[in-house]
């Protein structure tokens, strides 16, 4: 059985371990692994009946709890008065957010009715783990990233009872409760690290990777190298040896732990490029003959590249973040990016994919938040990116705040480089829920129960009629059901006519429009569509149609090369010598081979490419491998890589 945890005060929490452990240093413990590890819960399966879950059928909701709603006001400051310092908009004192702003989990039982009315059918929670007492370079951990005890819930957030709560009282709504386990480090204060009697006595060094703890040596360096990745730490947070058995042994007990005690519907697992794929494919088979095939393990591997994510796929997962196409729809819908990279990503997806589900992402905690790359319009260029990620097979996640299009920072200053993620974290504005902008959560409310209601928006079945830059229409099916999407990403009105295949539908057909009931019609295989700025059609057929005749047949169609009322043809060039020259940037999916220059009689190298109004960054690429700074932009920004973006501006 699990034993479950009665101290009050975080200096008990190794009392008794600890002793043993010293006592044991250099004789039962292990010099090379350091201590063994002890299991609290050693039942060989879960005493929870495992849940037969079509996680394809589901909606997420990622909460930070601390930002989500307050509760409990009572236990705003938790063990330390500093951990709190209220935000107020009306005194600009944005450092307040990196300390506690009061959400719990009382909070989130509150507004359960809330979440399920919009449509939500899974929580996934921020870490219940408890914290630190201390802030870390200035910033408080009420982001739950910092654990330094694995078998406690923060005391800012509640306790174990309060989680069993909301666990409960969501499964009695039929909705799920998914936790976020961290298994790549610990707190920088964690007393295995800071405490000699337990580094260096008992041996608690061998459970880490190398850590200096009063300078960045041991942290990465080079985030293009995996072995740095994987055995380095992350800014400075000790770093575990997941290839020790011993602390193997530690976070499989510790999963264990909070299967039994909450009854959980699974976890997002941090981090996963910076821990070794060996880990992953042994910690996932045992939890899987723990708790269930099931029991949901979504990993998050950040990479934007479909094949470094690819690599991932046959680990046994159930699912992992989708972050290319996160980054696609963000730079289609927030930034004015064309069409065609939707259709692009939608193609690597389906050729890499095949063993796992993908969660859609239109924003989260670790990103700037969509509304600020998109500036302008944001609430319809919102209503474009939910109607579409939530238009996908997989499990489409909304962040708290994209409901009401939060606001947010870049996450590093542009200048300066420093962290700004805090900016992207604001308390949830539920005022704004209610009152301004509530006619975009009756939209995303819409999204969520049609996807719930029409198995052909969840299906992998697709089949593009139309794109051109600005216009992307595809019919989403199963054998009973079919739909016709068309996306328009314009802040102009346009006209497009949509050719429907042939013999598939009836010759003249009716569609009905799902979120206005309006009816249109198709004749001779033709739709005309008169598109308002940013539209969205979800369009379900009303007559007789043959699936039969869409197996088997190509998905993709030709590209219709029309630009859209809002775009303007900018022109780059590039006077070096080089052998082939590339424009890469947020406007094509920073893709070195997409948008190559031609070479003009004068020599320079040229090319034009169609922008809307925005801020574009970009670079150079010669010769297939060097990515220069463009000589002649007339603005920059600092890259992630310590270097510099050209910016080109389109009024």
């Amino acid at each position: 059985m699990c034993k479950k945890r009665h101290s009050s005060h975080r200096i008990n929490l190794f009392c008794s371990l600890c002793a043993a452990m010293l006592i044991c240093a250099f004789s039962a413990c292990s010099q090379e692994h350091g201590p063994v590890w002890h299991p609290r819960c050693a039942l060989p399966r879960s005493p929870h009946p495992p849940r037969k879950i079509d996680w394809s059928r589901e909606n997420i909701y990622l909460l930070l709890i601390d930002r989500f709603h307050n509760g409990d006001s009572s236990n705003d400051s938790g063990n330390h008065p500093a951990s709190h310092q209220p935000y107020d908009p009306a005194l600009q004192n944005e450092q307040a957010l990196k300390t506690y702003q009061g959400g719990d989990l009382q909070g989130v039982i509150d507004k359960l009715d809330y979440l399920q009315g919009l449509g939500v059918s899974t929580i996934w929670l921020s870490p219940v783990f408890d914290n630190s007492d201390s802030d870390f370079m200035g910033w408080w951990p009420y982001h739950g990233y910092h654990p330094i005890d694995f078998y406690r819930v923060d005391e800012h957030f509640g306790n174990m009872a309060l989680l069993k709560q909301l666990v409960d009282k969501a499964h009695g709504r039929g909705m799920k409760v998914i936790l976020d386990m961290i298994y790549n480090h610990v707190a920088p204060e964690h007393p295995w690290v800071v405490d000699q009697k337990l580094w260096e006595g008992a041996g608690y060094k061998h459970w880490f990777h190398p850590h200096s703890g009063v300078d960045g040596s041991t942290s990465i360096q080079d985030w293009q190298d995996q072995e740095q990745l994987e055995n380095r730490e992350l800014n400075g947070l000790p770093d575990l040896a997941q290839e020790n058995p011993h602390v193997y042994n530690f976070l499989l007990d510790v999963s264990k732990f909070w299967i039994v005690e909450t009854n959980c519907d699974g976890f997002r697992l941090d981090a996963v490029k910076h821990i070794s794929p060996a880990f992953w494919q042994k910690i996932c088979a045992d939890l899987h003959a723990f708790a269930g095939d099931d029991f949901l393990l979504l990993g998050e591997v950040f990479a934007g590249e479909t094949e470094y994510v690819d690599r991932y796929e046959n680990l046994g997962f159930n699912a992992l973040f989708d972050i290319p196409m996160y980054y696609t729809i963000n730079r289609v819908f927030a930034q004015g990016g064309a069409m065609p990279l939707l259709s692009g990503q939608i193609e690597q997806n389906l050729s890499a994919f095949q063993e796992v589900l993908l969660s859609q992402v239109i924003d989260n905690h670790d990103v700037a938040r969509f509304s600020y790359w998109a500036k302008t319009d944001v609430p319809s260029k919102m209503r474009l990116a939910t109607a579409f990620a939530f238009a996908q097979p997989g499990i489409p996640m909304l962040y708290y705040g994209n409901e009401v299009a939060l606001e947010g920072a870049a996450a590093t200053h542009e200048q300066s480089g420093a962290g700004q993620d805090y900016l992207n974290r604001l308390p949830m504005p539920w005022q704004r829920v209610y009152g301004a902008d509530s006619a975009l959560v009756r939209y995303t409310r819409q999204v969520l129960h049609l996807r719930h209601a029409h198995a052909a928006l969840r299906s992998p079945n697709l089949l593009e009629v139309y794109q051109d830059y600005g216009v992307y229409a595809f019919i989403k099916y199963t054998a009973q059901e079919a739909l016709l999407l068309i996306f328009s990403n314009a802040a102009t009105r346009e006209k497009r006519t949509i050719l429907l295949p042939r013999g598939i539908f009836a010759a003249t057909s009716s569609w009905r429009e799902l979120f206005t009931n309006e009816i249109y019609r198709s004749k001779n295989d033709s739709l005309q569509v008169d598109l308002a700025p940013y539209a969205v059609l979800m369009l379900s057929t009303m007559d007789r149609w043959r699936p039969n005749m869409l197996i088997g047949k190509p998905w993709r169609c030709a590209f219709t090369p029309r630009i859209s009322g809002d775009m303007k043809w900018i022109p780059f060039r590039y006077d070096g010598e080089a052998r082939n020259v590339a424009v890469a940037g947020d406007f094509n999916g920073w893709s070195a081979v997409q948008n190559r220059m031609a070479r003009s009689d004068a020599g320079t190298w040229e090319i034009s490419l169609p922008l809307k109004k925005g801020r574009y960054r970009y670079k150079l690429v010669i010769d297939g491998q060097r990515w220069i700074f463009d000589p002649v932009a007339r603005e920059s920004e600092l890259d992630p890589y310590g270097d510099k973006n050209a910016v080109v501006v389109v009024e």
